[in-house]
C-alpha cells in the first residue's frame, strides 16, 4: 500500500515521533510511505525508504485562511500520484493539515486527532461551545476520523452531529525493543543520582505550576529534572525560586535519546490540565519506571490500568500529588506488568492502521 501522512513539520514533538514511528513500522511490513509537512522544519532523522515532500508553508496556517492552501496540497498530491501509484490514505495528523483537508471531498484523506479540546471546551461559554461544536462537525464531514484514544472518540462522538463517516480510537504506536534498547545507554545530561522527572513542552496544558507546587511540599529531599522546551521556561523558573526549590529544578531540552533519562528516574510525573494520550506514560512504563498522573481528558486512564490505577490522581491539588509522590519515591520498586504497554507495540498499532485503509478501499 501506498500511505501519506499529513503533518505539520518534522520538529522533535510527540505527534511528530508517533507518526514517524508509525510509518517506520509500516514500511517495514512492506508498504510505501511518504510525510507531506507545511513546512521544512526538521529535526527527526527519516529512516531509508520514507520520503519527505514540504509544501513551503512557512507561516502558521489558521482555520480562516486554510482553504487557501488546499489548492497547493492538492497540487503536491497530482504530482506525486503522476505516473505512479495513488495514495490508498492520506493521514492528516495536525490541526492546522485537518483544517486543510476539511474542505476536499475525498474520505482517503483521514482526519485523525491526536489532542483532547474536552478541557478547553468545558472553559468556555455556551455562545462559544455551539461555535466549537458547529466547527467540529464541519471539519470532520463526511471524513473518517481516528482519536488516540477513546475519551477523545467519546468526546468528538458527543459533541458532533454524526457528519464523519466514522469515529474510531487507534492508540499511539511505540517500538518497545527499541525503546528498551535506548534506554540503555547513558543520558547524554549530567544528571543527579535519583530524581523525580517531567517529560513534555513547558506549556500552559502540561500545568508544570502545579508540578513544581507538589515538588515544594514533599517530605522527601529529591531533585525534579525538567526535559522540554517551551514559551513559560523563564516563568517556570521563577517560580521554583519563589517556592524555594530552585536548587533541586533542574531545566533540561529536549533530546533525541529520552529513555536513558526515563529508565534512570524514580518516577515520572505528569500533571497535565488535558492530554491527547499521554505518550510519556507508556515510554516510561517500557522502561519500567514508575509514573504518576493526574486523572486528566484524555489518555491517562487509558494508559494506568489495572495495577496502576493507583497511580492516578483524581484532584489537581498539589498537597494529594506531594503524598502521592513521597509513597511511590519510599515504597519498594514498582512492578509494572509486560501486558500494560504491550498493548502499544507499534506493530499492533500499524495493524489497525491497514486494517482501516483495507476497508476504506
Amino acid at each position: 500500500m501506498r500511505i501519506g501522512f499529513f503533518l505539520r513539520d518534522l520538529k522533535i514533538e510527540g505527534v511528530q515521533v508517533v507518526t514517524l514511528r508509525l510509518a517506520e513500522t509500516l514500511v517495514n511490513m512492506g508498504h510505501q510511505c511518504e510525510l507531506i509537512t507545511l513546512n521544512g522544519a526538521q529535526e527527526l532523522e527519516l529512516v531509508s525508504g520514507i520520503l519527505h515532500h514540504s509544501l513551503d508553508i512557512e507561516k502558521r496556517v489558521s482555520f480562516k485562511k486554510s482553504k487557501q492552501y488546499v489548492e497547493k496540497f492538492l497540487s503536491c498530491i497530482e504530482r506525486l500520484e503522476e505516473n505512479n501509484d495513488k495514495f490508498d490514505a492520506v493521514f492528516s495528523v495536525h490541526g492546522e493539515t485537518n483544517d486543510i483537508i476539511s474542505y476536499i471531498d475525498n474520505p482517503k484523506l483521514i482526519h485523525c486527532i491526536h489532542n483532547s479540546d474536552e478541557y478547553t471546551y468545558n472553559n468556555k461559554n455556551w455562545f462559544d461551545k455551539l461555535k466549537f461544536r458547529r466547527k467540529l462537525s464541519k471539519k470532520i464531514k463526511a471524513k473518517h476520523v481516528i482519536c488516540v484514544s477513546n475519551g477523545i472518540r467519546d468526546f468528538v462522538k458527543a459533541k458532533t452531529n454524526s457528519s464523519a463517516l466514522s469515529i474510531s480510537t487507534i492508540y499511539n504506536p511505540f517500538d518497545i525493543e527499541k525503546i528498551k534498547q535506548l534506554s540503555l545507554e547513558e543520558p547524554i545530561y549530567k544528571l543527579p543520582q535519583d530524581y523525580i522527572l517531567f517529560v513534555g513542552r513547558l506549556e500552559m496544558q502540561k500545568n508544570i505550576p502545579l508540578l513544581l507546587e507538589s515538588v515544594s511540599k514533599m517530605k522527601t529531599n529529591i531533585p525534579l529534572v525538567i526535559i522540554g522546551e517551551g514559551s513559560l521556561e523563564a516563568e517556570l523558573k521563577q517560580q521554583a525560586i519563589k517556592l524555594g526549590i530552585n536548587h533541586k529544578v533542574l531545566f533540561f531540552p529536549f533530546c533525541l535519546n529520552p529513555y536513558s533519562i526515563m529508565r534512570k528516574a524514580r518516577v515520572l510525573v505528569l500533571t497535565s490540565n488535558h492530554e491527547g494520550f499521554g505518550n510519556v506514560l507508556v515510554e516510561a512504563l517500557i522502561c519500567h519506571t514508575s509514573v504518576i498522573s493526574t486523572d486528566c481528558p484524555s489518555g491517562p486512564n487509558e494508559i494506568l490500568i489495572d495495577s496502576l490505577k493507583d497511580n492516578l490522581i483524581f484532584k489537581f491539588d498539589s498537597e494529594v500529588i506531594a503524598k502521592k509522590m513521597d509513597v511511590i519515591l519510599l515504597s519498594n520498586e514498582q512492578r509494572i506488568p509486560c501486558y500494560l504497554y504491550e498493548r502499544f507495540s507499534a506493530k499492533l498499532i500499524a495493524e489497525k492502521y491497514i486494517e482501516l485503509v483495507e476497508a476504506i478501499n
